[in-house]
């Protein structure tokens, strides 16, 4: 295993990892799973909270002018003290009790060393239950290495700063929601999560809690066709809709590609197979998360470089969201063959408007769009979103934000239809043991 220090040297030989890294999704799916919080995490004082005392960095891992180290337990505040030492001439030593409000400037670093510190910003972020104080640094990725090896031999546990999170938080759906945040790619993710983060989907659980309390099968239904009604939308949150661009060669799909990404991402010549393997592109539309992928044109060509693009193209269709078949306008109408046609994922786009048309396309009840001139490309755009979010969720409604919640409001579902009522309250008392 390597630190993730600039050199990416080995933790056996002097590598550090300067903040732990842990997936937000993963934690945040972790309510859902059942899985068990991590050990420091998970402390027995009565309220949750781990009774160890935590260190983690909250700026993303990096070179910047400032970052931010976050102690918190029990010793935070004496760790500290030990550690720091103000530039007021009246004490060189922080007051014996941390005060909210305050802020000190001085130096911090070895306990014993009277020069090698670093002039650091201390606060105290809460007092109560458990202190809470920060360390605003230099940003340097060394710097946050050496502040944050003398605070471990001070016997502070480093943690990611995803674990600090779940450590410092009563209200585990909030949580969830603010680890999940953090993988956001656009506003409009954003706002979904931060609506779930108020509590909209934590208010969902409680109204079906009630329901089923009340044997009520049939508002336990409804309630839950609300929730289930945007499952695929809370797949793909932090996780891009796939879009797979495929059709024959030499139709323009890379150059349609880069049209939609605002920038040449896939390689374009004259020369049909050009592209042989699956190239991918991160875009937004309408505030969704989609990934394009560029694929190989199909055609019959086995045994060689170009078959074995044709291959994964065909892999990429079969497993994507949505796929757009290219037509050229220009050139002999090419259709996929009957089996693919049938595939409900499948759309229809005729590219290379620009050109003289050798077909009619326009009785064909497809998009026309030119990548070359940019005709037609936001009608697309506004085709696509419609075509992966048909039903967006208004503002403040709830949604299964991970894919392992989607994955249980689904079942949960499918039992309630069934008139399986005892086996959706268990479902739903584990799903509240979990959050608590």
């Amino acid at each position: 295993m390597e630190g993730n220090d600039p050199g990416r040297h080995p933790l056996s030989g002097g590598g550090v990892v300067v903040n732990p890294v842990s997936s937000p999704g993963a934690d945040a799916t972790r309510l859902a799973s059942g899985a068990q919080a991590t050990a420091f995490v998970s402390g027995d004082d009565g309220t949750g909270l781990a009774s160890a005392t935590l260190v983690a960095c909250l700026t993303p891992p990096g070179r910047g002018a400032i970052a931010v180290l976050a102690i918190r337990g029990v010793r935070a505040w004496e760790v500290v003290r030990e550690l720091f030492h103000t530039h007021s001439t009246n004490s060189k030593k922080l007051p014996a009790d941390p005060e909210l409000g305050r802020i000190w400037l001085g130096r911090m670093g070895e306990k014993d060393s009277a020069t090698a510190a670093d002039e650091v910003v201390v606060t105290a972020v809460q007092i109560d239950p458990v202190p809470w104080v920060e360390v605003h640094c230099h940003g340097g990725v060394e710097v946050v290495r050496w502040l944050m090896e003398i605070l471990e031999k001070q016997g502070c546990q480093p943690c990611s700063w995803s674990d600090f999170e779940r450590a410092t938080s009563r209200i585990p759906w909030k949580t969830a929601a603010s680890l999940e945040m953090a993988n956001t790619a656009t506003v409009r993710i954003a706002a979904i999560l931060l609506d779930q983060y108020h509590g909209a989907f934590e208010k969902a659980l409680s109204d079906i809690q009630f329901s089923l309390s009340k044997n009520d099968a049939d508002e336990t239904i409804r309630l839950l066709e609300s929730l289930a009604r945007y499952a695929d939308v809370g797949r793909h949150l932090t996780t891009p809709w796939k879009v797979a661009v495929i059709g024959p060669p030499n139709v323009g799909k890379s150059s349609l590609v880069n049209a939609l990404a605002g920038y040449q991402r896939s390689v374009v010549a004259p020369t049909p197979g050009t592209t042989r393997d699956l190239v991918t592109t991160a875009i937004a539309v309408d505030g969704w998360p989609v990934e394009l992928i560029d694929t190989a044109g199909l055609r019959d060509e086995t045994g060689t470089l170009e078959g074995q693009g044709i291959d994964l193209a065909n892999r990429a269709a079969a497993e994507a969201d949505l796929c757009l078949w290219i037509l050229d306008a220009s050139g002999p109408a090419e259709w996929p063959e009957d089996s693919l046609r049938e595939n409900k994922k499948l759309r229809f786009v005729v590219n290379k408007t620009d050109l003289p048309a050798v077909w009619d396309s326009r009785e064909s009840g497809v998009l026309l769009v030119s990548a070359r001139t940019g005709a037609g490309l936001s009608e697309l755009v506004e085709a696509l979103a419609k075509w992966l979010v048909p039903d967006p969720p208004a503002t403040g409604a709830a949604v299964p934000f991970t894919p392992a919640l989607a994955c249980q409001i689904e079942e949960a579902l499918t039992d309630i239809r069934a008139g399986r009522i005892e086996k959706t309250q268990q479902r739903f008392t584990a799903l509240a043991n979990q959050a608590r």
